[in-house]
């Protein structure tokens, strides 16, 4: 149970004020837009053109824009992936002058009450993602170091800050930063149970982890996009694709009581789409061990080493574009992980 402290940040008066800290990091901090939505980012290598931002935001997006500040969007492409950190690096297409990179911070010298500002893009009361400037909200560490398992259709969150700085639709991937104005956490997600409470992915935990992802690192994406069965997003996939016909047959399959999780996008040209995964396809055991969650499947793939062939086995939903056979007929195919 994680218990969240209130109260009055702490702050230093020789830290700089909080236009100071917005001024410093902004030009630094990134718009990435997706065809299927958008988040946040901040650049941390701007002679190499480098950006990171949480994996959920890029996954599933053909195509990739980034914007800093008030220049036009220009194309970023992903080099490295992790979706078991909820990481990814992304890179400019091409050069880009006068980037300014942030900072990172020690996250291991965040104490419970330090102020802390988050800083991103959240999406426009008008439901698109037109915000021209970064969003500044402030508030205090409320816990220092905290693990979690939020939703069964994301990975497990070993080194998290919870904060109160208030985040939105679109803050995913942007930045936590300290009174000094350096990074110490990747913003993540809220928990809608409680209200000003929200997380960061620790910078200690994350910044080890960019170099192999600048790299090209992939291992833990076999390029698919895996939600639980029992997510209540699922059946907004479909009304939002206007397929009443898979609405239906996804509330059928539901009912026979099938655990696993679902392959909600295969990408093209990788490993799962070699493997003959398709859209729809219900995914029940890896390596004979049953799985319903993505925490569950990321313990398999983290475990692995990188060009390692998995066994998997599943059934058809018959539901997008699994329709290789009949409704909850079983299936297995050879998962290759990537080499990077």
């Amino acid at each position: 149970m994680v218990l969240a402290v209130w109260g009055t940040a702490v702050a230093h008066a020789d830290d700089p004020s909080p236009k100071e800290i917005y001024e410093k990091a902004a030009p630094g901090t990134v718009h990435v837009i997706g065809s299927n939505g958008s988040g946040t980012g901040f650049i941390y290598d701007s002679e190499k053109g480098l950006t990171v931002t949480n994996a959920h935001v890029v996954q599933g997006e053909a195509a990739l824009k980034a914007v800093v500040e008030n220049r036009q969007p220009a194309p970023v492409r992903v080099v490295g992936i992790d979706p078991c950190e909820d990481l990814a690096v992304l890179k400019f297409a091409s050069p880009q002058k006068d980037l300014k990179e942030l900072e990172f911070g020690d996250s291991g010298k965040v104490e419970t009450a330090d102020a802390v500002t988050a800083l991103g893009y959240p999406e426009s009361v008008e439901g698109g993602s037109s915000t021209q400037n970064a969003a500044f909200t402030s508030g205090a560490v409320q816990s220092r170091a905290v693990s979690a398992d939020p939703f069964p259709s994301l990975p497990r969150y070993p080194a998290l800050i919870q904060h109160s700085a208030t985040l939105n639709p679109g803050n995913s991937g942007g930045p936590l930063l300290n009174s000094e104005g350096k990074v110490v956490g990747l913003n993540v997600l809220g928990y809608a149970g409680a209200e000003g409470q929200f997380y960061a992915i620790a910078s200690d935990h994350a910044e080890p982890k960019l170099a192999a992802l600048a790299a090209g690192e992939k291992k833990n994406d076999p390029g698919w996009l895996l939600l639980d069965l029992t997510d209540p997003i699922l059946p907004s996939v479909f009304e939002e694709i206007d397929s009443p016909e898979d609405a239906a047959a996804f509330k059928d399959f539901q009912s026979r009581g099938i655990e696993g999780v679902m392959a909600l996008y295969v990408r093209a040209d990788s490993p799962a789409a070699k493997a003959k995964l398709s859209g729809g396809d219900v995914i029940t055991t890896v390596r004979d061990e049953p799985v319903k969650s993505m925490a569950q499947i990321c313990d398999i793939l983290q475990s692995t080493a990188a060009g390692e062939t998995l066994t998997l086995t599943g059934v058809y939903s018959g539901v997008l574009g699994s329709v290789g056979g009949q409704v909850a007929e079983e299936w297995t195919t050879e998962l290759k992980l990537p080499r990077n």
